[in-house]
């Protein structure tokens, strides 16, 4: 089973909400903009404006490299309510997911015991 992305499942697939759900939870973890491609699954050209854009909001820390590498920059008061956000996202995916395994053991549970038991003859 894969984790799921609860910004995606809000607020659509675009490569800025891809690299939050990577970059959220990994900080103190640096990325150059091919590194950072690779994960999100998006050209390097994308990558790079988006990259541009988070490190001017506060949202990206930029190391002063030969090649940057960036990461999550958690004093950003835009990433702290993301980070709220995530974990707000996530809490009711679980809770949706277990209403539905309890649904689905419920059904099971009454076919089970509408069904006679074969083996007891």
């Amino acid at each position: 089973m894969h984790m799921p992305r609860p910004f995606e499942g809000v607020f659509g697939n675009t490569c800025e909400l891809r690299m939050l759900e990577f970059l959220l939870p990994l900080e103190g973890m640096e990325f150059n903009v091919t590194e950072l491609s690779d994960e999100v699954g998006v050209s390097r050209v994308t990558v790079g404006r988006v990259v541009k854009k988070f490190v001017a909001w506060g949202i990206l820390n930029a190391s002063n490299r030969k090649i940057p590498r960036y990461s999550i920059n958690p004093s950003s008061p835009i990433v702290r309510a993301l980070e709220s956000m995530n974990n707000a996202l996530i809490s009711q995916i679980i809770a949706e997911e277990k209403e539905e395994e309890e649904q689905a053991i419920d059904m099971l549970m009454k076919k089970r015991k509408a069904t006679p038991d074969l083996l007891a003859k």
